[in-house]
């Protein structure tokens, strides 16, 4: 008893600043090497802003995945201190016009992005209660799957259209392999069954990312592309969710 009293009236722990300058560092990497992949002269603001946005929900998943224990805090002040950082750079450094509404609702939209992101690592690392809980569809792992599934296909799009000659079919291929890559990771993280979830993220994630193609890299798919990638995507998200969920039977096993 006494030593749990002990513990109650620690008070809360101290931040890892090990852990928010690794995420800041993480992320500026991670924003300098994309830009200079696809967009080098900063003259496409709403691709910047995509990835900018992208690198600081990166982070936050970062930190809350690769730290021992519940590390929210430092996820949100590393996307936080992220974001502040390149949007001054920007406009002092480089001194490239910022609006007055990037400065006023940048931090608070990194706030919100790093903490989303340092939820899902949470649940990747197992941390919060709510990754244990086993229910039929397991909605919070449905929602893990969608913010890593967007995060890692966007991030694979911009990259082979940088490296490769576009086409969308190129382009819906790798946001279906993306998708398997998802299902792997949600399926071997997670602690219960996870197998369908990543399949019915997938089905939403193809809807939207036909929505980013026509807005971001101007390409439109046909109906016929779009109904393949469609059930490709989610049979691909099963497949990765059950190649995840084996590999951590046989891990626990061995």
């Amino acid at each position: 008893m006494g030593s749990e009293r002990e513990s109650s009236m620690a008070g809360p722990k101290p931040m890892r600043w090990a852990w928010v300058v690794l995420g800041v560092v993480f992320g500026a990497i991670v924003i300098v090497v994309f830009l200079n992949l696809v967009d080098r002269y900063l003259d496409r603001p709403g691709v910047d802003g995509l990835v900018g946005s992208l690198t600081v929900l990166l982070v936050g998943i970062f930190v809350g995945a690769g730290s021992r224990g519940e590390t929210l805090r430092e996820a949100a002040v590393a996307g936080l201190m992220l974001a502040v950082l390149t949007i001054a750079l920007v406009a002092f450094q480089m001194r490239l016009p910022v609006p007055m509404l990037v400065w006023l609702a940048g931090p608070f939209c990194a706030l919100g992005l790093a903490l989303l992101g340092g939820y899902v690592g949470e649940m990747l690392q197992g941390t919060l209660e709510e990754a244990h809980v086993d229910r039929p569809i397991d909605w919070p792992w449905v929602f893990v799957s969608i913010v890593v599934g967007f995060t890692l296909s966007t991030y694979a799009l911009f990259l082979t259209r940088a490296l490769l000659p576009p086409s969308t079919a190129q382009d819906l291929a790798v946001l279906t392999g993306a998708f398997l890559v998802t299902g792997v990771l949600v399926g071997f993280f997670s602690p219960g069954k996870t197998v369908v979830e990543p399949a019915i993220a997938a089905g939403g994630l193809i809807l939207a990312h036909v929505g980013f193609l026509f807005v971001y890299v101007d390409a439109s798919p046909g109906i016929g592309r779009l109904l393949l990638a469609f059930g490709l995507g989610i049979a691909l998200a099963l497949l990765g969710g059950w190649l995840g969920e084996t590999l951590q039977r046989s891990l626990r096993k061995g």
